[in-house]
Protein backbone atom coordinates (compact mmCIF):
# COMPACT_ATOMS: atom_id res chain seq x y z
CA UNK A 1 0.00 0.00 0.00
CA UNK A 2 3.21 2.44 0.96
CA UNK A 3 4.12 1.94 -2.27
CA UNK A 4 1.11 2.55 -4.10
CA UNK A 5 1.09 6.09 -2.44
CA UNK A 6 4.71 6.41 -3.28
CA UNK A 7 4.25 5.70 -6.78
CA UNK A 8 1.33 8.34 -6.62
CA UNK A 9 2.73 10.84 -5.24
CA UNK A 10 5.57 10.76 -7.84
CA UNK A 11 2.99 10.56 -10.96
CA UNK A 12 1.30 13.36 -9.51
CA UNK A 13 4.01 16.22 -8.95
CA UNK A 14 6.17 15.44 -11.53
CA UNK A 15 5.18 17.35 -13.72
CA UNK A 16 6.02 20.23 -10.73
CA UNK A 17 9.19 18.57 -10.57
CA UNK A 18 9.95 18.73 -15.07
CA UNK A 19 8.58 22.32 -14.98
CA UNK A 20 11.69 23.33 -12.09
CA UNK A 21 14.28 21.34 -14.16
CA UNK A 22 12.92 22.98 -17.33
CA UNK A 23 13.54 26.70 -15.47
CA UNK A 24 9.39 27.68 -16.29
CA UNK A 25 6.69 29.49 -14.49
CA UNK A 26 3.01 29.80 -14.43
CA UNK A 27 1.35 33.32 -15.09
CA UNK A 28 -0.90 33.08 -12.47
CA UNK A 29 -2.30 36.44 -12.28
CA UNK A 30 -1.98 40.08 -14.47
CA UNK A 31 -2.76 43.08 -12.02
CA UNK A 32 -3.40 46.41 -13.56
CA UNK A 33 -2.71 49.66 -12.16
CA UNK A 34 -3.32 52.92 -13.42
CA UNK A 35 -5.62 52.61 -15.80
CA UNK A 36 -8.58 54.92 -14.72
CA UNK A 37 -10.32 55.19 -18.01
CA UNK A 38 -8.93 51.88 -20.16
CA UNK A 39 -10.82 49.12 -19.66
CA UNK A 40 -8.79 46.29 -18.06
CA UNK A 41 -9.92 43.48 -20.77
CA UNK A 42 -9.41 46.07 -23.65
CA UNK A 43 -5.51 46.35 -21.88
CA UNK A 44 -5.24 42.27 -21.69
CA UNK A 45 -6.09 42.03 -25.17
CA UNK A 46 -3.22 44.50 -26.42
CA UNK A 47 -0.82 41.70 -24.16
CA UNK A 48 0.65 38.45 -26.07
CA UNK A 49 0.76 36.83 -22.52
CA UNK A 50 -2.20 35.64 -20.39
CA UNK A 51 -3.24 33.37 -17.23
CA UNK A 52 -2.15 29.94 -17.89
CA UNK A 53 1.02 31.14 -19.89
CA UNK A 54 3.82 28.38 -19.41
CA UNK A 55 7.32 30.87 -19.98
CA UNK A 56 10.88 30.04 -19.73
CA UNK A 57 12.96 31.74 -17.34
CA UNK A 58 15.51 32.28 -20.17
CA UNK A 59 12.65 34.58 -22.08
CA UNK A 60 10.96 35.69 -19.15
CA UNK A 61 12.52 39.34 -19.26
CA UNK A 62 12.69 40.04 -22.64
CA UNK A 63 8.44 38.89 -22.91
CA UNK A 64 7.85 41.67 -20.34
CA UNK A 65 9.76 43.86 -22.39
CA UNK A 66 8.13 43.10 -25.68
CA UNK A 67 4.87 43.33 -24.11
CA UNK A 68 5.12 46.66 -22.42
CA UNK A 69 6.39 47.99 -26.07
CA UNK A 70 3.11 46.34 -27.20
CA UNK A 71 0.90 48.37 -24.74
CA UNK A 72 2.70 51.72 -25.90
CA UNK A 73 2.18 50.81 -29.57
CA UNK A 74 -1.45 51.57 -28.75
CA UNK A 75 -1.03 54.96 -28.16
CA UNK A 76 -3.00 54.73 -24.96
CA UNK A 77 -0.48 55.31 -22.32
CA UNK A 78 2.87 57.60 -22.46
CA UNK A 79 4.23 54.88 -20.10
CA UNK A 80 3.90 51.00 -19.59
CA UNK A 81 5.63 48.82 -18.28
CA UNK A 82 5.02 45.08 -16.40
CA UNK A 83 6.88 43.44 -13.86
CA UNK A 84 6.70 40.37 -11.56
CA UNK A 85 4.76 41.15 -8.56
CA UNK A 86 5.00 37.95 -6.48
CA UNK A 87 6.86 34.68 -6.83
CA UNK A 88 4.32 31.58 -5.55
CA UNK A 89 4.52 27.97 -5.10
CA UNK A 90 4.34 25.62 -7.82
CA UNK A 91 6.79 27.72 -10.24
CA UNK A 92 3.62 30.42 -10.73
CA UNK A 93 3.97 33.91 -10.49
CA UNK A 94 1.89 37.26 -10.76
CA UNK A 95 2.78 40.09 -13.08
CA UNK A 96 1.87 44.12 -12.19
CA UNK A 97 1.42 46.13 -15.43
CA UNK A 98 2.11 49.35 -14.65
CA UNK A 99 0.45 52.41 -16.45
CA UNK A 100 0.63 56.13 -16.81
CA UNK A 101 -2.59 56.97 -19.37
CA UNK A 102 -1.88 59.32 -22.45
CA UNK A 103 -3.59 62.55 -22.79
CA UNK A 104 -6.56 61.60 -24.52
CA UNK A 105 -8.85 64.50 -25.73
CA UNK A 106 -7.12 66.67 -28.16
CA UNK A 107 -9.07 70.35 -28.84
CA UNK A 108 -5.98 71.56 -31.58
CA UNK A 109 -5.44 74.12 -32.98
CA UNK A 110 -4.65 73.08 -36.84
CA UNK A 111 -1.73 75.06 -38.32
CA UNK A 112 -0.24 72.97 -41.41
CA UNK A 113 1.03 72.89 -44.57
CA UNK A 114 -1.23 72.72 -47.96
CA UNK A 115 2.15 71.41 -50.21
CA UNK A 116 3.33 67.96 -50.61
CA UNK A 117 6.53 68.87 -47.80
CA UNK A 118 8.17 72.14 -46.18
CA UNK A 119 10.79 72.65 -48.22
CA UNK A 120 8.06 72.95 -51.62
CA UNK A 121 6.06 75.33 -49.85
CA UNK A 122 9.41 76.84 -48.49
CA UNK A 123 11.65 76.91 -51.76
CA UNK A 124 8.67 76.94 -54.68
CA UNK A 125 5.77 79.28 -53.25
CA UNK A 126 8.15 81.30 -51.08
CA UNK A 127 6.45 81.03 -47.83
CA UNK A 128 3.13 81.95 -49.19
CA UNK A 129 1.09 81.96 -46.22
CA UNK A 130 -1.72 81.82 -48.26
CA UNK A 131 -0.83 78.51 -48.99
CA UNK A 132 -1.68 77.25 -45.21
CA UNK A 133 -4.07 75.51 -43.66
CA UNK A 134 -6.24 76.18 -40.11
CA UNK A 135 -8.78 75.92 -38.03
CA UNK A 136 -9.86 73.35 -35.07
CA UNK A 137 -9.85 69.94 -34.72
CA UNK A 138 -11.15 67.60 -31.87
CA UNK A 139 -10.31 64.30 -30.98
CA UNK A 140 -10.55 61.50 -28.14
CA UNK A 141 -8.49 58.81 -28.90
CA UNK A 142 -10.76 56.25 -25.87
CA UNK A 143 -13.35 57.61 -25.94
CA UNK A 144 -15.37 55.12 -23.80
CA UNK A 145 -12.42 53.29 -22.52
CA UNK A 146 -12.07 50.88 -25.17
CA UNK A 147 -9.55 52.32 -27.32
CA UNK A 148 -12.21 54.11 -29.72
CA UNK A 149 -11.42 56.98 -31.67
CA UNK A 150 -13.67 60.15 -32.54
CA UNK A 151 -12.96 62.81 -34.44
CA UNK A 152 -14.30 66.21 -35.38
CA UNK A 153 -12.07 68.44 -37.80
CA UNK A 154 -13.01 71.79 -39.38
CA UNK A 155 -10.31 73.79 -41.69
CA UNK A 156 -10.28 76.51 -43.50
CA UNK A 157 -7.07 78.26 -45.23
CA UNK A 158 -5.89 76.83 -48.65
CA UNK A 159 -8.40 73.98 -48.08
CA UNK A 160 -11.46 73.77 -46.40
CA UNK A 161 -12.57 70.17 -44.86
CA UNK A 162 -15.02 69.35 -42.76
CA UNK A 163 -14.90 65.50 -41.56
CA UNK A 164 -16.25 63.12 -38.61
CA UNK A 165 -14.65 60.13 -38.18
CA UNK A 166 -15.75 56.89 -35.55
CA UNK A 167 -13.60 54.18 -35.15
CA UNK A 168 -14.74 51.10 -32.81
CA UNK A 169 -11.89 48.38 -32.51
CA UNK A 170 -14.15 45.82 -30.44
CA UNK A 171 -17.15 44.78 -31.87
CA UNK A 172 -17.98 41.45 -30.01
CA UNK A 173 -16.44 39.72 -26.80
CA UNK A 174 -13.85 38.38 -28.41
CA UNK A 175 -12.77 41.82 -29.46
CA UNK A 176 -11.69 40.64 -32.95
CA UNK A 177 -14.35 42.78 -35.32
CA UNK A 178 -14.65 46.46 -35.23
CA UNK A 179 -16.35 49.47 -37.34
CA UNK A 180 -14.32 52.44 -38.89
CA UNK A 181 -16.92 55.05 -40.08
CA UNK A 182 -15.27 58.22 -41.60
CA UNK A 183 -17.02 61.04 -43.70
CA UNK A 184 -15.79 64.26 -45.19
CA UNK A 185 -15.90 66.99 -47.36
CA UNK A 186 -13.15 69.56 -48.90
CA UNK A 187 -13.22 72.59 -51.57
CA UNK A 188 -10.54 74.29 -52.89
CA UNK A 189 -9.78 77.32 -54.90
CA UNK A 190 -6.72 75.78 -56.59
CA UNK A 191 -5.80 72.15 -57.84
CA UNK A 192 -3.33 70.48 -59.64
CA UNK A 193 -4.71 70.51 -62.83
CA UNK A 194 -1.14 68.70 -65.14
CA UNK A 195 2.80 67.64 -64.74
CA UNK A 196 5.12 69.18 -66.65
CA UNK A 197 8.96 68.35 -66.30
CA UNK A 198 7.66 66.11 -63.02
CA UNK A 199 6.69 69.80 -61.16
CA UNK A 200 2.81 69.90 -59.92
CA UNK A 201 1.35 72.79 -62.74
CA UNK A 202 -1.68 74.39 -60.69
CA UNK A 203 -4.23 76.44 -61.24
CA UNK A 204 -6.52 78.60 -59.11
CA UNK A 205 -9.07 81.10 -59.39
CA UNK A 206 -9.36 83.73 -56.41
CA UNK A 207 -13.24 84.42 -56.71
CA UNK A 208 -14.59 80.84 -56.14
CA UNK A 209 -13.94 77.04 -55.37
CA UNK A 210 -13.27 75.03 -58.27
CA UNK A 211 -12.28 71.86 -57.03
CA UNK A 212 -14.49 69.60 -54.33
CA UNK A 213 -14.79 66.40 -53.15
CA UNK A 214 -17.23 64.53 -50.78
CA UNK A 215 -16.20 60.81 -49.70
CA UNK A 216 -17.74 58.68 -46.85
CA UNK A 217 -16.63 55.15 -45.94
CA UNK A 218 -17.60 52.24 -44.06
CA UNK A 219 -14.84 49.65 -42.65
CA UNK A 220 -15.31 46.56 -40.90
CA UNK A 221 -11.62 45.07 -39.07
CA UNK A 222 -10.88 41.76 -38.08
CA UNK A 223 -8.28 41.32 -36.19
CA UNK A 224 -7.79 37.29 -34.77
CA UNK A 225 -4.47 38.01 -33.60
CA UNK A 226 -2.09 41.22 -32.24
CA UNK A 227 -0.08 41.81 -34.51
CA UNK A 228 -2.70 40.81 -37.59
CA UNK A 229 -5.58 42.46 -39.05
CA UNK A 230 -8.20 42.34 -42.12
CA UNK A 231 -9.99 45.20 -43.10
CA UNK A 232 -12.72 45.04 -45.47
CA UNK A 233 -14.15 48.56 -46.96
CA UNK A 234 -16.64 49.68 -49.00
CA UNK A 235 -16.80 53.81 -49.87
CA UNK A 236 -18.56 56.59 -52.31
CA UNK A 237 -16.47 58.82 -53.64
CA UNK A 238 -17.69 62.32 -55.84
CA UNK A 239 -15.06 64.70 -57.51
CA UNK A 240 -15.98 67.94 -59.33
CA UNK A 241 -14.06 70.41 -60.72
CA UNK A 242 -14.93 73.70 -62.57
CA UNK A 243 -15.42 73.02 -66.30
CA UNK A 244 -13.30 75.78 -67.45
CA UNK A 245 -10.03 73.53 -66.57
CA UNK A 246 -10.70 70.51 -68.63
CA UNK A 247 -13.04 71.64 -71.06
CA UNK A 248 -11.88 71.30 -74.95
CA UNK A 249 -13.55 74.48 -75.63
CA UNK A 250 -11.76 76.64 -78.20
CA UNK A 251 -12.02 80.45 -75.89
CA UNK A 252 -9.92 78.65 -73.16
CA UNK A 253 -6.49 78.70 -73.26
CA UNK A 254 -4.46 75.54 -73.54
CA UNK A 255 -2.51 76.24 -70.57
CA UNK A 256 -5.55 75.71 -68.94
CA UNK A 257 -6.81 72.63 -70.34
CA UNK A 258 -6.30 68.76 -69.66
CA UNK A 259 -9.11 66.67 -71.17
CA UNK A 260 -7.57 63.58 -69.61
CA UNK A 261 -8.04 65.33 -66.08
CA UNK A 262 -11.55 62.85 -65.30
CA UNK A 263 -11.06 61.07 -69.05
CA UNK A 264 -14.73 62.08 -69.88
CA UNK A 265 -16.68 65.09 -70.97
CA UNK A 266 -18.05 65.66 -67.72
CA UNK A 267 -16.39 67.91 -65.16
CA UNK A 268 -17.07 65.19 -62.51
CA UNK A 269 -16.25 61.91 -61.24
CA UNK A 270 -18.29 59.34 -59.13
CA UNK A 271 -17.35 55.91 -58.25
CA UNK A 272 -18.14 53.21 -55.66
CA UNK A 273 -14.61 51.74 -54.14
CA UNK A 274 -13.85 48.87 -52.48
CA UNK A 275 -11.11 47.50 -50.69
CA UNK A 276 -9.19 44.84 -48.59
CA UNK A 277 -6.42 45.11 -46.92
CA UNK A 278 -4.15 42.81 -44.74
CA UNK A 279 -1.35 43.56 -42.15
CA UNK A 280 1.02 41.75 -40.23
CA UNK A 281 3.01 43.98 -37.64
CA UNK A 282 5.68 42.81 -35.53
CA UNK A 283 7.73 46.05 -35.13
CA UNK A 284 9.06 46.84 -31.73
CA UNK A 285 8.41 50.11 -31.64
CA UNK A 286 5.88 51.60 -34.56
CA UNK A 287 7.08 55.21 -34.95
CA UNK A 288 10.50 54.60 -34.92
CA UNK A 289 11.33 50.74 -35.58
CA UNK A 290 15.05 49.00 -35.14
CA UNK A 291 13.34 45.51 -34.88
CA UNK A 292 10.99 43.58 -36.45
CA UNK A 293 8.99 43.54 -39.35
CA UNK A 294 5.99 44.67 -41.31
CA UNK A 295 3.51 43.78 -44.26
CA UNK A 296 0.62 45.12 -45.84
CA UNK A 297 -1.21 43.62 -48.44
CA UNK A 298 -3.65 45.45 -50.17
CA UNK A 299 -6.28 45.35 -52.99
CA UNK A 300 -8.61 48.46 -54.33
CA UNK A 301 -11.26 48.35 -57.02
CA UNK A 302 -12.80 51.70 -57.74
CA UNK A 303 -15.83 52.04 -60.10
CA UNK A 304 -19.16 49.18 -59.59
CA UNK A 305 -22.46 49.56 -59.47
CA UNK A 306 -24.41 52.50 -60.14
CA UNK A 307 -21.87 55.07 -60.86
CA UNK A 308 -19.26 53.70 -62.63
CA UNK A 309 -17.09 57.32 -63.66
CA UNK A 310 -13.54 55.53 -62.75
CA UNK A 311 -12.78 51.82 -63.71
CA UNK A 312 -9.30 50.37 -61.69
CA UNK A 313 -7.69 47.73 -59.62
CA UNK A 314 -4.86 47.39 -58.21
CA UNK A 315 -2.48 45.77 -55.56
CA UNK A 316 -0.24 47.30 -53.51
CA UNK A 317 2.18 45.21 -51.37
CA UNK A 318 4.90 46.65 -48.38
CA UNK A 319 7.14 44.91 -46.58
CA UNK A 320 9.60 46.35 -44.05
CA UNK A 321 12.62 44.55 -42.16
CA UNK A 322 14.36 45.99 -39.06
CA UNK A 323 17.78 45.11 -38.09
CA UNK A 324 19.13 45.38 -34.37
CA UNK A 325 22.70 45.03 -35.23
CA UNK A 326 23.87 46.26 -31.97
CA UNK A 327 22.69 48.43 -28.92
CA UNK A 328 23.45 51.23 -30.78
CA UNK A 329 23.43 50.22 -34.35
CA UNK A 330 20.47 48.95 -36.60
CA UNK A 331 19.09 49.06 -39.99
CA UNK A 332 15.59 49.56 -41.88
CA UNK A 333 14.66 47.83 -45.14
CA UNK A 334 10.99 49.10 -46.83
CA UNK A 335 9.77 47.34 -50.24
CA UNK A 336 6.50 48.73 -51.64
CA UNK A 337 5.14 47.93 -55.57
CA UNK A 338 2.05 48.75 -56.67
CA UNK A 339 0.83 47.19 -59.55
CA UNK A 340 -2.10 48.40 -61.86
CA UNK A 341 -4.14 45.04 -62.49
CA UNK A 342 -6.63 47.09 -65.38
CA UNK A 343 -4.27 48.10 -67.98
CA UNK A 344 -5.79 50.21 -69.84
CA UNK A 345 -5.57 54.60 -70.12
CA UNK A 346 -6.36 56.07 -66.43
CA UNK A 347 -7.86 59.73 -66.29
CA UNK A 348 -4.94 61.81 -65.33
CA UNK A 349 -6.66 62.32 -61.90
CA UNK A 350 -5.98 58.91 -60.78
CA UNK A 351 -2.25 58.54 -61.62
CA UNK A 352 -0.76 59.40 -59.25
CA UNK A 353 3.03 57.51 -58.48
CA UNK A 354 5.55 58.45 -56.26
CA UNK A 355 5.73 61.82 -54.53
CA UNK A 356 2.61 61.38 -52.40
CA UNK A 357 2.57 60.58 -48.53
CA UNK A 358 5.20 58.32 -47.91
CA UNK A 359 5.80 56.89 -51.20
CA UNK A 360 8.99 58.97 -52.39
CA UNK A 361 12.60 58.99 -53.23
CA UNK A 362 14.48 61.15 -50.85
CA UNK A 363 16.20 63.53 -52.79
CA UNK A 364 13.68 63.67 -55.34
CA UNK A 365 11.26 65.25 -52.48
CA UNK A 366 10.73 68.36 -55.38
CA UNK A 367 9.05 66.24 -57.86
CA UNK A 368 5.90 64.04 -58.30
CA UNK A 369 6.25 61.03 -60.73
CA UNK A 370 2.79 59.98 -61.95
CA UNK A 371 2.09 56.53 -62.96
CA UNK A 372 -0.33 53.57 -62.76
CA UNK A 373 2.61 51.34 -61.00
CA UNK A 374 5.21 51.60 -59.33
CA UNK A 375 8.56 50.22 -57.46
CA UNK A 376 10.32 51.84 -54.26
CA UNK A 377 13.24 51.08 -52.17
CA UNK A 378 14.17 52.55 -49.06
CA UNK A 379 17.09 51.53 -46.99
CA UNK A 380 18.19 53.25 -43.64
CA UNK A 381 21.45 52.57 -41.25
CA UNK A 382 20.96 53.97 -37.84
CA UNK A 383 22.85 54.77 -34.95
CA UNK A 384 21.46 55.93 -31.41
CA UNK A 385 23.29 59.01 -30.70
CA UNK A 386 21.47 60.07 -27.98
CA UNK A 387 18.80 58.78 -25.35
CA UNK A 388 17.88 60.36 -22.25
CA UNK A 389 14.44 60.63 -20.45
CA UNK A 390 14.00 64.27 -18.80
CA UNK A 391 11.70 64.54 -15.72
CA UNK A 392 9.80 67.56 -15.76
CA UNK A 393 8.00 66.93 -12.21
CA UNK A 394 5.14 69.64 -10.92
CA UNK A 395 6.58 72.22 -13.44
CA UNK A 396 4.45 70.25 -15.80
CA UNK A 397 0.32 69.97 -14.59
CA UNK A 398 -0.47 67.57 -16.47
CA UNK A 399 0.85 63.96 -15.35
CA UNK A 400 0.89 62.13 -18.79
CA UNK A 401 3.81 64.68 -20.19
CA UNK A 402 5.93 65.06 -16.81
CA UNK A 403 8.17 62.42 -18.32
CA UNK A 404 10.07 63.51 -21.93
CA UNK A 405 11.55 60.55 -23.10
CA UNK A 406 14.36 62.03 -26.24
CA UNK A 407 16.24 59.65 -28.80
CA UNK A 408 18.62 61.26 -31.76
CA UNK A 409 19.76 58.96 -34.42
CA UNK A 410 22.17 59.71 -36.79
CA UNK A 411 20.87 58.02 -40.10
CA UNK A 412 22.35 57.25 -43.95
CA UNK A 413 20.40 56.43 -46.83
CA UNK A 414 19.87 54.68 -49.82
CA UNK A 415 16.49 54.80 -51.94
CA UNK A 416 15.78 53.34 -55.65
CA UNK A 417 12.13 54.09 -57.28
CA UNK A 418 10.77 53.51 -60.68
CA UNK A 419 7.22 54.48 -61.77
CA UNK A 420 5.61 53.50 -64.55
CA UNK A 421 3.25 55.70 -66.58
CA UNK A 422 2.99 54.90 -70.08
CA UNK A 423 0.04 57.32 -70.75
CA UNK A 424 1.28 61.07 -69.82
CA UNK A 425 5.03 60.71 -69.91
CA UNK A 426 4.95 63.49 -72.06
CA UNK A 427 7.31 66.17 -70.33
CA UNK A 428 8.02 64.25 -67.82
CA UNK A 429 11.76 62.98 -68.15
CA UNK A 430 11.48 61.05 -64.36
CA UNK A 431 8.70 58.72 -65.30
CA UNK A 432 9.32 55.36 -66.90
CA UNK A 433 13.28 55.59 -65.34
CA UNK A 434 15.03 54.26 -62.34
CA UNK A 435 15.27 56.84 -59.72
CA UNK A 436 18.31 56.74 -57.01
CA UNK A 437 18.60 59.32 -53.89
CA UNK A 438 21.03 59.11 -51.26
CA UNK A 439 22.51 61.24 -47.91
CA UNK A 440 22.78 61.76 -44.11
CA UNK A 441 19.82 62.86 -41.67
CA UNK A 442 19.65 63.27 -38.16
CA UNK A 443 16.09 62.17 -36.58
CA UNK A 444 14.61 63.57 -33.07
CA UNK A 445 12.12 60.78 -31.16
CA UNK A 446 10.41 62.52 -29.02
CA UNK A 447 7.21 61.14 -26.40
CA UNK A 448 7.92 58.08 -28.25
CA UNK A 449 6.11 58.85 -31.48
CA UNK A 450 6.88 62.38 -32.60
CA UNK A 451 9.56 61.78 -35.11
CA UNK A 452 11.20 65.16 -36.26
CA UNK A 453 13.85 64.64 -39.42
CA UNK A 454 16.37 66.51 -40.85
CA UNK A 455 18.30 65.15 -44.13
CA UNK A 456 20.75 66.19 -46.48
CA UNK A 457 19.76 64.35 -50.25
CA UNK A 458 21.55 63.73 -53.10
CA UNK A 459 20.02 62.45 -56.26
CA UNK A 460 20.26 61.19 -59.37
CA UNK A 461 20.31 64.68 -61.63
CA UNK A 462 23.13 66.00 -59.05
CA UNK A 463 20.74 67.57 -57.61
CA UNK A 464 21.00 68.34 -53.28
CA UNK A 465 19.68 69.68 -50.64
CA UNK A 466 17.80 69.78 -46.44
CA UNK A 467 15.27 68.26 -46.19
CA UNK A 468 12.46 68.29 -43.19
CA UNK A 469 9.84 66.06 -42.35
CA UNK A 470 7.82 65.26 -39.25
CA UNK A 471 5.79 62.42 -38.34
CA UNK A 472 3.70 63.84 -35.20
CA UNK A 473 1.06 60.43 -34.52
CA UNK A 474 -1.97 62.78 -34.42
Amino acid sequence: MRIRYFIFLVLALSPIFLLGQNGNVIIDEIFIEGNKRTLDRIILRELDIKTGDTISLEVLTGELERNSLLLMNTSLFSKAKINIKNWKEDYKIDLTVELIEAWYIYPLPLFELADRNFNVWWSEFNRDLSRVNYGMHFYHSNFTGRRDYFKIHAQFGYTRKYEIRYTFPYLNKKQTLGLDFVSNYKEQKEIQINTFNNRQVFRRDDNKAIYNRYETELALTYRPKIKTRHTFSSWFSRHRIDETFISNKPEVPDSLENPNFFQTDENFQRYIGLRYRFTRDTRDIRPYATKGSYFEFEAIKEGIGAFNDLNTLRTTISFSKYFPWSEKWSSGHNLRSRNALIRSKQPFFNSRGLGFGSSFVRGYEFYVIDGIDFFLSRNTLSYELFKKEFDMGTSMPLKAFRAVPLKIYLTTFGDVGYANNPSFADNNPFSNKPLFGYGVGLNLVLYYDKVFIFEYSFNGEQESGLFLRTQLGF
